[in-house]
């Protein structure tokens, strides 16, 4: 039996830190570099993107839009 909806996909919300592509995905669309985007993930101890997220909001870091 193959109950995929019952699993969430991992992928979206995690950041790969090997994945150049996306590392720089969401250096973009938060409008950051790459290395705030790394030194996030290692701050926050973690690369779930609303981890990673909720560090750059409440370090200023984050442009919103």
């Amino acid at each position: 039996m193959n109950n995929t909806k019952a699993t969430p996909n991992l992928d979206q919300e995690l950041i790969s830190m090997f994945a150049d592509d996306e590392v720089n995905y969401w250096a973009t669309k938060w409008g950051v570099t790459r290395e705030t985007v790394k030194s996030a993930v290692k701050f926050s101890g973690s690369n779930a993107v609303s981890t990673v997220y909720s560090y750059l909001l409440n370090s200023n870091k984050v442009r919103l839009s």
